[in-house]
């Protein structure tokens, strides 16, 4: 992403998106438009320099993979569509590759992560921020 610092405004990041963030850059694009245009250019590359071994542990990220798109599109700055086909294919992709997981992903951890999430939006418990309760 880049920004005009002068299209910011009093616009922030969600600090209920602890830690990773996850989905904070659809949030973050979200509250920009209702501000003003939000242009998307596919004639530019960016180059995104991940690392492997991840930022947070897996169970932390697959929490995220759950409860974060269920606020954000309560919160209106993610849709519905977009945030259960999100849900499904991480939950999906996590549990066919527990099963013979990739060295440098923690898919167990990630499902985890996903069950604990899905058991508390059962519950009606959306909280971002209660991935800084798990290790």
């Amino acid at each position: 992403m880049s920004i005009r610092t002068s299209a910011i405004g009093a616009v922030r990041f969600d600090e209920k998106l602890a830690l990773y963030g996850w989905q904070e850059d659809i949030d973050f694009t979200a509250q920009l438009r209702r501000h003003g245009r939000v242009v998307r250019l596919s004639s530019l590359r960016g180059v995104h320099l991940g690392i492997r071994s991840g930022r947070v542990s897996g169970v932390r990220f697959g929490y995220s993979q759950m409860v974060n798109p269920v606020y954000l599109a309560r919160k209106g700055t993610m849709p519905v569509g977009f945030a259960a086909d999100l849900i499904f294919r991480n939950l999906a992709a996590n549990l066919a590759k527990s099963l013979f997981p990739e060295p440098h992903i923690d898919r167990r951890g990630r499902l985890k992560g996903n069950l604990i999430g899905a058991r508390h939006l059962i519950a009606g418990r959306i909280e971002p921020e209660y991935v800084l309760e798990l290790k």
